[in-house]
């Protein structure tokens, strides 16, 4: 994996070093974009999510994301060298330029939010995933689950006089089949009742049809059960499933102790209590493009829900919790995030956190946020920046490329020329 990570930015070095350093931007950003697509696509190690908890730095991502903020950041690099080597008043200038537009902007940008308000509980119920299977904490894990979710409807009710528009329970909260196991079904739909609140969990998905198991969430809603469901569109290279295993068959016979999930296939927004929102599973939250179409297609709010405990204190929860703050600023809407063992948050619609929990801490939050997105140029055009960065970068390879050809051929005529030249001298 560090060899795989390490290549891309072995690459963009090599192509900056070819065509030019002030070429690295454009490389960087480009070959980021790359690293996250397809089914191996893992877009971790992104330069612009260092930035994320620096609200006025990344309100440019509102423009181009956070690929377009990775070129932003080498770029300013790239001055500051330029600068220190040359010592010249003209990079001071363009250095000074690069770092203050995009904060003038972040400045200007952000604003209070304003529009239609609601309610939201998040549970962070902290159960040690390699305990979490067994019969003792899968019950444990469900009476937390109910009493944290019961203290987050007292609580919205007692400050705000109305009833928690919607709890969130992290990924895989309960380990079974909720969907086929009628007694826990029942249990949780009494709890929605009991609050008058609709509760949104993990849970797997088996699908009598094609026979596959699903990695997937739900919405129990009072008074009707589960009225809806998502299933886990990216799922994680070699943990969920083998890359390219629907195409090959004998990858199917690989046995690495991973899952066998299978991938949905549906962008589902959820509605209840007025309120219109789409899931993010695990490190769904780390790709620019499932959320930005969920937003396009109705979404005013994006859950994510996550089982971090698998990365023990190791600096991974961090890093996964930062990726999912820039899919606010990119798509203009507010994010709950219900995480088993942290990092537990609620970000508003400019990358600001509103509140979050400690790593390894059982505990829940509940807050007031507004759900009027905002609407965004990156949400219109995406990762063109990145793009063009790519386009660009191949076409000044290529001319490179033919130039020196071109050079190689003239020089070797001439040589030629000389040598026939000299033979015809010696005869």
């Amino acid at each position: 994996m560090f060899l795989y990570i390490g290549l891309y930015f072995g690459v963009s070095l090599l192509i900056a070093n070819r065509i030019g350093i002030w070429f690295l931007p454009l490389a960087i950003s480009g070959l980021e974009f790359l690293k996250g697509l397809g089914e191996i696509g893992f877009p971790w190690l992104t330069l612009g999510y260092t930035q994320a908890r620096y609200p006025i730095v990344i309100q440019q991502a509102s423009l181009y994301g956070v690929y377009g903020l990775s070129f932003w950041l080498v770029l300013f690099n790239v001055s500051l060298y330029k600068l220190i080597k040359n010592r010249h008043i003209k990079y001071l200038v363009i250095t000074m330029l690069i770092f203050v537009l995009p904060m003038v902007y972040g400045i200007v940008r952000m604003d209070k939010p304003s529009g239609e308000y609601v309610t939201v509980g998040v549970v962070q119920p902290n159960i040690d995933p390699n305990l979490k299977f067994t019969r003792t904490m899968r019950d444990e894990s469900f009476n937390r689950l109910i009493r944290s979710s019961e203290e987050c409807a007292s609580i919205s009710v007692r400050e705000t006089g109305d009833s928690i528009s919607l709890i969130i329970w992290p990924e895989t909260a309960i380990p079974l089949f909720l969907t086929a196991s009628a007694d826990h079904q029942l249990l949780i739909t009494d709890l929605a009742q009991r609050i008058k609140a609709p509760i949104f969990t993990g849970t797997p998905l088996f699908d009598k049809k094609t026979h596959g198991v699903y990695n997937g969430a739900i919405l129990i809603e009072p008074g009707q059960g589960i009225t809806q469901e998502y299933r886990k569109m990216h799922l994680v290279p070699f943990g969920e499933h083998i890359p390219f295993d629907r195409y090959i068959p004998l990858f199917q016979k690989i046995d690495f102790g991973e899952g066998d999930y299978l991938p949905g296939n549906d962008f589902t927004v959820f509605k209840t209590n007025g309120l219109t929102f789409s899931c993010l599973i695990c490190f769904e939250s780390i790709f620019t493009d499932l959320p930005r179409e969920f937003v396009k297609r109705g979404a005013h709010l994006l859950i994510n829900i996550t089982n971090d405990g698998w990365f023990g204190k190791i600096s991974g929860p961090q890093q996964h919790n930062d990726m999912a703050i820039l899919r606010t600023v990119e798509n203009g809407v507010p994010l709950a995030r219900s995480a088993n063992t942290g990092i537990s948050m609620i970000v508003d619609q400019y990358g600001r956190i509103l509140e979050e929990t400690p790593l390894f801490e059982q505990g829940f939050i509940v807050r007031r946020i507004s759900i009027k997105p905002i609407r965004t140029i990156y949400q219109s055009i995406g990762d063109v920046v990145s793009i063009l960065s790519l386009i660009i970068c191949t076409m000044f390879l290529v001319i490179k490329l033919f130039v020196h050809t071109d050079k190689k051929v003239r020089f070797l005529e001439k040589f030629r020329n000389l040598r026939l030249q000299t033979l015809g001298r010696l005869q």
